[in-house]
């Protein structure tokens, strides 16, 4: 990649390498959704980014009137991290993330995908390491990136909801955005020590979310999430059935089944920031059982 810009003002390489040593495998925590977008001015991104683009859009954009937006959103059941580039008038709000099925084709500056290989997490940093599978001019120039390494990186106070900062981009190495602060969601997933009553005598094994166990916790900044009992297996042949239930006294929460897979459950917490619990109960053909109480915590 040829360097047009050197990413200037609040960014260091010391920062840099502070943040992504803090990203190290916790073991215990898993990334299960994120959906974040930030405002790049012309000094926090390398020149690859608007190199392209009409004189008369970058003079917008280097006069304030418009401004170029990222959102990047985490898809674990594709294992696809994508950031959409896109341009949208001076002030527009990125807090609730823009609806991408919203923005013009014509205010999209390039659409990037990466596949992730590992992510890190601990309770202060976030970091995706893969490679690039998708990319589209004018993002980088007229070079393809397709297969080549890259990381996406982010760290986030012990606030509720947690605040995002330092969000940083690499591609082969290089960074190529920097941004102090983001708007977003994220949901980061406490697994559970494998074993207990989840693991039914009958061997049924529960696993929810890549956790299995007779307790099974979350925490959630959002109101909306996926549970995905799919990994669960049995000792005996056969298909698995799942029973999804609300205890009698827990806050109220909608519960919908796409395409009839009861398997992935849809959870709607509907009585605000408090703590939800749902049983599942999973049987496999032979009529043996094993259940799990999830406990949700909407922060």
């Amino acid at each position: 990649m040829k360097l047009l810009r050197s990413i200037g003002g609040a960014f260091s390489v010391a920062m840099l390498i502070g943040l992504l040593t803090a990203a190290v495998p916790a073991g215990a925590q898993t990334l299960t959704s994120l959906t974040m977008e930030r405002v790049l001015t012309l000094s926090s991104a390398q020149s690859s980014l608007t190199s392209n683009l009409p004189a008369t859009v970058l003079a917008s954009v280097a006069s304030g009137t418009l401004e170029i937006h990222e959102q990047t959103n985490y898809n674990p059941q594709a294992n696809t991290l994508t950031s959409t580039f896109f341009l949208e008038p001076a002030g527009t709000t990125t807090t609730p993330p823009t609806n991408i099925g919203t923005v013009p084709g014509s205010s999209i500056l390039a659409i990037v995908a990466m596949t992730p290989d590992k992510i890190y997490v601990t309770s202060s940093a976030v970091q995706f390491v893969g490679l690039i599978s998708q990319s589209n001019a004018p993002l980088f120039g007229t070079a393809s990136y397709q297969g080549v390494p890259a990381t996406f990186s982010f760290g986030y106070t012990s606030a509720t909801p947690p605040v995002i900062h330092d969000v940083i981009d690499t591609v082969a190495g290089i960074a190529v955005a920097y941004t102090a602060s983001a708007n977003g969601t994220f949901v980061i997933t406490q697994a559970t020590t494998p074993g207990g009553p989840g693991t039914g005598s009958s061997g049924v094994t529960i696993s929810v979310n890549g956790s299995t166990g007779a307790t099974i916790s979350f925490q959630t900044t959002v109101n909306q999430l996926t549970l995905n009992a799919s990994a669960s297996t049995s000792t005996n042949a056969g298909a698995l059935t799942y029973a999804w239930s609300v205890p009698t006294g827990s806050p109220s929460i909608g519960i919908s089944f796409p395409g009839g897979n009861t398997a992935m459950a849809f959870v709607q917490l509907a009585g605000g920031k408090q703590t939800y619990t749902i049983t599942l109960t999973v049987t496999d053909t032979t009529g043996a059982t094993a259940t799990s109480t999830i406990t949700i915590s909407f922060i």
